[in-house]
């Protein structure tokens, strides 16, 4: 048995030890580099949420720290994602505070997101998207839901007056039914249209902002430069505003209500004559024109002021037609939601009073925003908007209550309203049409919907919207023979009706990558818009009787008039825009977009607006470190960009008839015909009017954002001004 164990020569043994002891270390090397090569890369897989709500973060960042290795979360919150033994993960999302986590044995991680407060106060709603506000090139100010809540008003401009530099709010009239006048950094053209366009929830809203329930609102952003507003095209050429309505969130339902009771008086009387005064006055105005010192009270006084006078009756017309009225306003809401729904819905009653006699507005809104997870990854939602508003009334006459004596008489001997307080004056009773009927009403339905995709390609997204505005207006009045107007035409009737609808078709593709210290954000555009008015008109006078009212217009003798009209137009738009971010200190953004639209001239209906932006976060640099304890940013920004205006009303380019009768043949026949008015001429080769806008800022923010602002130098140039010309 020894033998045979050692029938091996002892070279051969000798060799085979040596071969044995390289195989043994061969083996341990490649089992050590197997090892290592297998410890290169772990795999780490992890859901993204929020900690105040436990809800999925959809595009939250996941960068392997100091590596251009990274991800975004999906719909679901979720990401995959191969990073280095012992690596850091950098998790960022807007709004949120930055977090950093170690990888270690675990290869699940279940990540929950802080909010920052000052964070969310920073993200800025932009054209298409958000922005943090220090990564922002254009001129845009933003107004949270906080500074809305600061002044306790129903009308959604009277919050927003006095918060954005550069936004003019006049109202013309003291009624609550009057809209008001918008305008961004002025007038931009002499006859079209200057208001700004109003974005709701991400499709282009046509209806008042006043009608609007402010305790909807969520935030609300002002684009004023060209850049800004550039992706908006034609739309944007007088600014934009963005408004976002609240969302639901998720957990149990919440129910909410709000009541408010409050009044409000004219803020000052015009100072006018008193009785002593008006006598004064007027001795003084008889001496110069007669020529008689000393005129007495029966000289210059008309026989029916006298009256008064005698009688110790003095009126201040305008305590007759100015009043305290009273407002009060309702409003209840629902809110909540699961991982998959959302949902919000609200309705609200507003019953105001104006300052002036015999004016005022009922309103009722009604929201509902609805969005639904179908899948991992895509989401759809669904808001609407319903609005009723009745301002019936005949105002009292403002004008004509400042031209009265105040020895004027207002009600004859009988009790019934005189139709001319003065004797010898034009200046009617400014009540004398109190009680003529007029009932007003419109109706307002808004509908946006969306649908959401997460694509294949890391970064990528569709998005696709679609809008529908439909709006009604109705108006009635009867001028009675118990009215100033009425009696004088045996009654006077008139109807107006208004249907106006639009839709609004958008596809947007997305991309959004972070590569180290470059970020990029691409969005591509295709939109299409159409409108449809139509209005109808009917007017009367010298009716049998009054009780009809305006509900007989065919018993109208005299003064018949029936008018109608359609308009429609059409706008194809394509846009593309690109941010580009290195290391949060150099900012650049280049739009271009190209709008037709159905009014201009046949080779003229297109037309592409270009705008730039460059921004430096001088805050960031490392030289600035010094002053991160008190200064939070610093930032200076430039911009160029053009805009188009396309707001006059359609057929322009064509020849417009005019009705008339004219008398034909010996026989005197009258007979319908047209003519072509001086006004009426078209021009075909209308086309865009375009503002060119520069613009240079500056932002800055102290003390932890605790006190912030910004300072802008623009000048703005319009050319191919569209406005009307006399044509010799």
């Amino acid at each position: 048995m020894n033998k045979s164990y050692n029938a091996l020569p002892p070279q051969k043994r000798k060799a085979a030890g040596r071969n044995s002891r390289f195989l043994s270390l061969l083996i341990i090397l490649l089992t050590s580099l197997s090892v290592q090569v297998f410890a290169q890369d772990v795999r780490i897989t992890g859901t993204v949420i929020g900690e105040a709500d436990k809800f999925p973060i959809i595009g939250a960042n996941v960068l392997v720290k100091g590596t251009t290795i990274g991800t975004i979360t999906d719909v679901d919150g979720k990401f995959s994602l191969d990073v280095p033994q012992n690596a850091t993960l950098v998790v960022s999302y807007i709004g949120c505070q930055t977090q950093e986590i170690k990888v270690t044995g675990a290869k699940t991680l279940n990540i929950a997101m802080k909010d920052d407060a000052i964070g969310l106060e920073d993200v800025v709603v932009i054209g298409y998207g958000s922005q943090k506000k220090s990564d922002l090139t254009g001129g845009i100010v933003a107004v949270g839901e906080e500074k809305l809540q600061m002044v306790t008003t129903n009308n959604l401009l009277d919050k927003l007056a006095g918060q954005v530099a550069g936004l003019n709010i006049t109202t013309s009239k003291a009624s609550p039914t009057e809209d008001q006048t918008l305008r961004v950094r002025g007038e931009n053209s002499l006859t079209a249209d200057n208001a700004p366009l109003v974005v709701l929830d991400g499709i282009p809203y046509s209806g008042s902002l006043g009608d609007i329930d402010p305790n909807i609102i969520e935030n609300m952003s002002v684009l004023k430069d060209a850049s800004s507003a550039a992706i908006y095209g034609s739309r944007g050429s007088n600014g934009v505003i963005l408004i976002q309505t609240k969302k639901g969130k998720k957990g149990a339902a919440s129910v909410s209500y709000k009541g408010q009771i409050g009044f409000s008086q004219p803020e000052r009387h015009i100072n006018m004559m008193n009785g002593t005064d008006y006598i004064k006055y007027l001795q003084a105005q008889y001496a110069v024109w007669k020529g008689i010192e000393n005129p007495t009270v029966d000289d210059v006084l008309r026989a029916i002021e006298k009256e008064n006078y005698q009688n110790g009756i003095e009126t201040d017309w305008q305590d007759m037609i100015f009043r305290t009225a009273l407002t009060n306003s309702h409003q209840i809401s629902i809110s909540g939601g699961t991982d998959a729904t959302t949902y919000m819905a609200s309705i609200s009653r507003l019953n105001q009073e104006g300052v002036v006699k015999d004016t005022g507005v009922k309103r009722t809104n009604i929201s509902l925003n609805i969005t639904q997870k179908l899948g991992s990854w895509l989401t759809v939602g669904m808001g609407t908007q319903a609005i009723q508003k009745d301002y019936g009334g005949i105002q009292a006459g403002i004008s004509d209550a400042m031209l009265q004596s105040p020895y004027g008489k207002m009600y004859n001997s009988d009790g019934s309203m005189r139709d001319y307080p003065m004797d010898e004056t034009l200046h009617p009773n400014p009540f004398a049409n109190e009680k003529a009927t007029s009932d007003k009403v419109t109706r307002n339905i808004f509908i946006s919907t969306f649908a959401e995709a997460m694509l294949p390609v890391k970064g990528l997204s569709f998005r696709t919207n679609f809008g529908y505005n439909y709006r009604s207006k109705f108006e009635g009045e009867y001028y009675g023979r118990n009215t100033l107007t009425g009696r004088a035409q045996n009654g006077s009737a008139k109807i107006l009706n208004q249907h106006y609808w639009d839709y609004t078709w958008e596809n947007l593709l997305k991309y959004n990558r972070e590569f180290g210290k470059h970020k990029i954000d691409a969005t591509a555009l295709f939109s299409m818009q159409q409108t449809n008015t139509q209005q109808s008109e009917q007017s009367g006078t010298s009716f049998v009787n009054d009780d009809s009212e305006y509900h007989n217009m065919a018993g109208a003798e005299n003064n018949k008039t029936l008018k109608s009209e359609l308009t429609e137009t059409a706008m194809l738009s394509y846009m593309l825009r690109v941010n580009y971010n290195y290391a949060n200190k150099y900012l650049l953004t280049l739009t271009g977009r190209s709008d037709g639209y159905s009014a201009f001239g046949e080779n003229n209906k297109y037309a592409f607006f270009p705008s730039v932006a460059g921004a430096w976060n001088i805050s960031q640099e490392d030289f600035m470190e010094s002053t991160a304890d008190w200064l939070s940013m610093l930032k200076v920004r430039l911009s160029w960009g053009s805009n188009g205006n396309q707001a006059i009303k359609a057929y322009q380019t064509l020849d417009r008839l005019s009705l008339t009768t004219y008398i034909w043949g010996d026989k005197g026949t009258t007979v319908n015909g047209a003519f072509l008015p001086y006004d009426g001429v078209g021009n075909p080769n209308l086309k865009w009017e375009t503002t060119r806008t520069i613009n240079a800022g500056i932002d800055f923010s102290f003390l932890n954002n605790r006190l912030s602002g910004n300072i802008d130098f623009y000048v703005a140039n319009t050319s191919d001004l569209l406005m009307k010309r006399t044509v010799p």
